[in-house]
C-alpha cells in the first residue's frame, strides 16, 4: 500500500512539474522504485545571537510615569503668576503655597479664601490636590480661583511632584 501511495504522488509530482516545462513525450516514463527517498536533513538549530552583557546591563528601565521635576517646573511658570512657593514670600493673586501638602484648604493667614473653598473641608494631600490641578472650578465649585487646570495627567504628575518638593517644609 505504501508503495502505491508512494507511486501516485511520484506520477502526481511529475505531472504537475511537466506542467510547468517542455511537454512530455510518450517516450518518456516515470520509473516506480520501492526505493525510499533521502530523508531531509532536519534544520540546524539556530546559533543565538550573543548581547555584550555592558550594553544588558547599562539598559535601565524607563518609567513613564515617574514625575520630571524639570517639565514640573515648566508648569509652574503659569502658576507662578498667582503663587509663590518658598517660606515666608507673600502671597499673591492666590496663597503662597509653602507647607501645602497636608495642609486644610483655605488656611494661609492673611489672605482671602472664597467662601466656598472655606466651606470645601478639604485637606490638601496628593490625590486631593491631583484632582484641584485638574479642575479646580469642578473640584469646588464657586471657587474664586480663575485656572481651567492641567487636563494632561502627566504634565500634572509632574507640575504636582515639583510643587510638593519645592513647598516641603524642613521638620
Amino acid at each position: 500500500m505504501k508503495q502505491v501511495a508512494y507511486g501516485v504522488l511520484v506520477i502526481g509530482a511529475t505531472l504537475g512539474l511537466s506542467a510547468c516545462g517542455p511537454q512530455s513525450t510518450p517516450e518518456q516514463t516515470v520509473e516506480i522504485t520501492d526505493a525510499k527517498p533521502d530523508p531531509v536533513p532536519a534544520p540546524a538549530a539556530p546559533t543565538p545571537v550573543e548581547t555584550p552583557a555592558s550594553h544588558e546591563e547599562s539598559a535601565t528601565p524607563v518609567e513613564s510615569s515617574a514625575p520630571d521635576l524639570a517639565k514640573g517646573k515648566r508648569q509652574f511658570a503659569k502658576c507662578k503668576v498667582c503663587h509663590t512657593l518658598a517660606q515666608g514670600e507673600r502671597n499673591k493673586i492666590g496663597p503662597n503655597l509653602y507647607g501645602v501638602l497636608d495642609r486644610p484648604a483655605a488656611s494661609v493667614q492673611g489672605f482671602k479664601y472664597s467662601a466656598a473653598l472655606k466651606a470645601s473641608a478639604l485637606t490638601w494631600d496628593e490625590a486631593t490636590l491631583d484632582q484641584w490641578l485638574q479642575n479646580p472650578r469642578q473640584t469646588v465649585p464657586g471657587t474664586s480661583m480663575s485656572f481651567v487646570g492641567v487636563r494632561d495627567d502627566k504634565a500634572r504628575r509632574d507640575l504636582l511632584a515639583y510643587v510638593i518638593e519645592q513647598t516641603a517644609s524642613a521638620e
